[in-house]
């Protein structure tokens, strides 16, 4: 496959906060961390796959998993530390900057090698009318259905009888951090991948799953489990 990036990056921190070490908890066999490496070298997009990390105990698990090491520095090992930061650290760092880029998040572990080559595809034919590539996934509720709580903790927001509502026809979607790919250029100006210049891929809520905290890691342990046993296709 002739792709327009050959750099995959994987942010992975230590010290995360809402679940101890997420990125290397075992899940299923593996740390959460080898299942992006994995589905990146199994995608064959890539050149290089670059884990860029604060711990010497997550280096050591991207070698051995098939993944280059850039070790951050202390003012990037914080929960301060923006990805645009990291990613600037890594491109400052490189002998040649790629002119696109793919961010793989380590908690989104059953994202698979088959759809990162599909948005791959989708970024490069929509390459002249977009800059970035975001995947997506069906929002869980409708935009109808989400509202703030008023200063009473009541529901004066909510002003539409939801007792008859119905999903079908509604078409909400948000961002589901496992795939994003960028020109390297108009990312560092943006600072971002959103806007009218970005295109979605959209993946199914199985592939959805981001680690974030306890309940996630068992649901994605739970998915992973009814895979190997047969009892789930996707």
């Amino acid at each position: 496959m002739a792709a327009v990036n050959a750099i995959a990056i994987i942010p992975a921190r230590s010290g995360s906060q809402g679940l101890k070490n997420k990125n290397i908890l075992d899940l299923c066999g593996k740390p959460v961390l080898a299942y992006s490496i994995e589905a990146a070298l199994d995608s064959g997009c890539f050149e290089r796959i670059i884990v860029s990390t604060d711990s010497q105990q997550y280096g050591a698990i991207a070698e051995n998993f098939g993944a280059e090491v850039m070790y951050r520095g202390g003012d990037l090992s914080g929960s301060n530390a923006t990805t645009l930061m990291v990613l600037r650290d890594i491109f400052n760092r490189l002998s040649e900057t790629p002119e696109v880029f793919t961010l793989l998040q380590p908690t989104s572990p059953l994202r698979t090698a088959a759809q990162i080559r599909d948005s791959m595809d989708l970024f490069t034919t929509s390459i002249a009318m977009f800059d970035f590539l975001v995947s997506v996934t069906l929002a869980e509720h409708s935009r109808s259905l989400v509202h703030p709580l008023d200063r009473r903790g009541g529901l004066s927001e909510f002003n539409d009888d939801y007792s008859s509502y119905h999903r079908q026809g509604e078409s909400d979607y948000s961002p589901n951090g496992a795939i994003f790919i960028g020109k390297t250029g108009a990312y560092l100006e943006r600072g971002h991948f959103f806007g009218p210049r970005s295109i979605a891929f959209i993946m199914d809520k199985i592939s959805s799953v981001d680690i974030d905290d306890r309940i996630d890691f068992l649901l994605a342990e739970a998915i992973i489990n009814a895979r190997s046993e047969g009892r789930l296709d996707v």
